[in-house]
């Protein structure tokens, strides 16, 4: 220890303990280990129910707030009063949203089926992507539509060439369109 310590006195420390309390002093406070636990826990439980990172978690989040934040914007330009009940609303969203991702993935990570040739044919997985984009191709669907009506130039450009694109992929046309909405 006598080494360590005359080797940091060289560059300005007193002893190892001076080093140690400068170098990761803020590390070691409870503060920083409790947020960092606490980090780790919801990140982890994310992970866990719905098979997403906690990157891929604060997009989606940001992306139904925005959704949210811009559809009462929409809202109040048009003239209607806001309400707490449009809260509630955005709530109940989130939770259907969240029901069948957290269900679906259960199914994928749970339930092993047979492969043929080598190659696993499992629909649950399938269905918890296929489920996990048309949410988010609705929310972001949304947010366009709300962002039209807030008056920006390129959202209604934008949302023709997605819906173009969609309909085009799988195969709809305008009169089922007409009929999902």
């Amino acid at each position: 220890m006598k080494t360590i310590n005359y080797i940091l006195d060289s560059f300005g420390f007193q002893d190892w303990a001076d080093f140690k309390g400068s170098a990761f002093g803020f590390i070691l406070s409870g503060k920083v280990i409790n947020f960092a636990a606490v980090i780790a826990f919801i990140a982890s439980l994310i992970k866990e129910l719905f098979g997403i990172t906690i990157f891929f978690f604060i997009a989606y989040v940001i992306l139904i707030i925005f959704e949210w934040q811009t559809g009462v914007a929409a809202s109040l330009k048009r003239g209607e009063k806001h309400e707490s009940r449009k809260l509630g609303r955005m709530i109940l969203k989130i939770a259907t949203y969240s029901v069948p991702i957290y269900v679906l993935n259960t199914f994928q990570k749970e339930v092993q089926f047979p492969g043929i040739f080598d190659y696993e044919i499992d629909p649950f997985v399938w269905l918890y992507w296929t489920v996990l984009l048309v949410i988010i191709w609705q929310l972001l669907v949304s947010l366009l539509e709300n962002l039209d009506g807030l008056g920006y130039k390129y959202a209604k450009t934008l949302l023709k060439i997605i819906n173009k694109k969609f309909y085009e992929k799988f195969d709809l046309n305008d009169e089922q369109n007409d009929n999902i909405g």
